[in-house]
This record gives structure tokens, C-alpha cells and sequence, in this order.
């Protein structure tokens, strides 16, 4: 793995990023949380947005991240490196939840809902995958050539 690598990477996981904002617009719908939602009490509900719009917002700054700052994200400093390893556990942690954490037998079963499960597993691993490689670049474990 080199340089190039990573870039093509960064740039493929930034604008997977985007798509995954954009399309969480859509979740609430999908996932009939207004009705979900309806039984909760005022502060519950507003938690609820909260938290939401803060993993939102980390996705959206991860794809600035990706996109924008490629090169801090390769740079090796202490900062780029705290980043990218706190990237990786979020993106391992969402990984793990995809196949042990969630109980999805409430979603219909609908050719379009096993898309979107396959491709978010999919968009998981990749983004998992980037950022051990980032971290293991920024690390001094990967040589700038790429192994011959």
C-alpha cells in the first residue's frame, strides 16, 4: 500500500461519506421514527435528536476530513494519527454493531432494504480497512514505496 493508495482511498471514502449524509435524510422515514418516537417522553425524544444529529454531524466532518485534509490525515502527526485511530474504532465499532449490535428483524424484508444492508456492511468495511491503513501509514508501518 503507498501514497496513491491511500489518496484514491480518502477520495472514495469521502464521497461515500456523502452519500451515506445525504441518505440518512431519509432513515427517519424509512424507519417510521415519527410514530417510533411519538411514545417517548419531550427530553427522551430531544436526546434522541441530539445524539442523531451529532452522529450526523461526525459523518459530515469525516468527509470534509477525507476530502479536504487528505494530507493532514497522511501527515503523521500526533493529531492525524489521535484522528485516524479515532476514525478506525468508530468505524469498527459501527462494523461490529452491523453484525452483532443491531436487531433487524423489525425492517421489511424488501429487496431495496437488503441493498441499503449490503452496501452500508460494504461502505463499513471499506471505511474500516482506510483508516487501519492510514493509521498504519501515519504509524511508520508502511513503506512510502508500497512493498515490492
Amino acid at each position: 500500500m503507498n501514497a496513491q493508495v491511500l489518496q484514491i482511498g480518502l477520495l472514495i471514502g469521502g464521497w461515500s461519506l456523502v452519500a451515506l449524509s445525504v441518505a440518512s435524510f431519509w432513515i427517519p422515514k424509512a424507519l417510521g421514527w415519527r410514530k417510533k418516537l411519538a411514545v417517548l417522553t419531550p427530553l427522551m425524544r430531544e436526546m434522541w435528536w441530539t445524539y442523531s444529529i451529532y452522529v450526523w454531524s461526525s459523518h459530515v466532518f469525516f468527509a470534509v476530513l477525507a476530502l479536504g485534509f487528505g494530507d493532514w490525515l497522511m501527515g503523521g502527526s500526533g493529531a492525524a494519527k489521535a484522528m485516524c485511530t479515532f476514525m478506525l474504532l468508530w468505524w469498527s465499532v459501527r462494523l461490529w454493531l452491523q453484525f452483532f449490535g443491531f436487531d433487524l428483524s423489525e425492517i421489511e424484508c424488501s429487496a431495496a432494504n437488503r441493498l441499503a444492508k449490503h452496501l452500508l456492511t460494504l461502505l463499513f468495511v471499506g471505511l474500516v480497512i482506510l483508516y487501519a491503513g492510514l493509521l498504519c501509514w501515519n504509524m511508520g508501518w508502511l513503506p512510502p514505496g508500497g512493498w515490492q
